[in-house]
């Protein structure tokens, strides 16, 4: 009976791992082995290496040049065409956003668009996919047209006009994990990493790598929201 314990108990965790708590952060850093951007122990990086599969210091003269796309970037990116949320889908929208997404954000759906395997990196063909099932990640983009009107805008300059009416300060705004709203801005852009932490360092424990956490429970109620929206 002991025994059976243990394997159930083993299987659980597994679950656990492979399942839906995989994707969230534990505020410890992406060294730590359960941290949702360690790949080091996945068998199809025979490299062993936690950053690489993102980064590498040396490009080695790979065809695909992806070091062009900034932070000596070493992943394939997207060739997908996206429909952005913008001006045409809200009249809120007052920042201008870009024609498509760049930056950092371009960089994460070369995973999270489910159209490049996540072990697409070092020039090899990727043959893992995020949601490969429907070529989708649940509740994040559509996999048949990649529409992001769906999710928040990205890849938007945020609207110092509207600060102090729509919007807070952002360079006298913290985040719950540390650090100001604007030290994670890009070029005056939100981005994806401007409210998800992928390197799991300054993520709230128990979140999708948020800086705020949602849940009242961890902090604030919709605490991530009301960084910078005023409501």
């Amino acid at each position: 009976m002991k025994k059976l314990v243990t394997v159930m108990l083993a299987m659980a965790m597994v679950a656990g791992y492979y399942g839906y708590s995989y994707s969230n952060g534990l505020g410890l850093g992406i060294s730590n082995a359960n941290s949702p951007h360690n790949f080091s122990a996945e068998t199809w990086n025979t490299r062993e290496e936690i950053c690489r599969v993102c980064h590498v210091p040396h490009d080695h003269n790979k065809p695909g040049q992806n070091y062009l796309n900034g932070l000596l970037w070493n992943h394939d990116v997207s060739t997908a065409t996206y429909t952005m949320y913008g001006s045409a889908w809200s009249s809120s929208i007052t920042g201008v956003q870009s024609a498509q997404p760049d930056g950092t954000s371009k960089l994460c759906l070369g995973c999270h668009d489910g159209t490049v395997g996540i072990d697409a990196f070092d020039g090899h063909a990727g043959t893992e996919f995020i949601g490969a099932s429907s070529e989708r990640v649940p509740n994040f983009v559509d996999g048949a047209h990649k529409d992001l009107r769906g999710t928040h805008p990205l890849s938007i300059a945020f609207p110092a006009g509207e600060i102090g009416t729509k919007f807070n300060d952002p360079a006298t705004t913290n985040w719950q994990a540390g650090g100001t709203v604007a030290s994670t801005l890009q070029d005056g852009k939100v981005q994806c990493s401007t409210c998800h932490d992928v390197h799991d360092k300054d993520a709230v424990p128990a979140t999708h790598l948020l800086r705020t956490a949602t849940k009242a429970s961890q902090g604030t109620a919709s605490g991530l929201c009301l960084a910078c929206h005023i409501k």
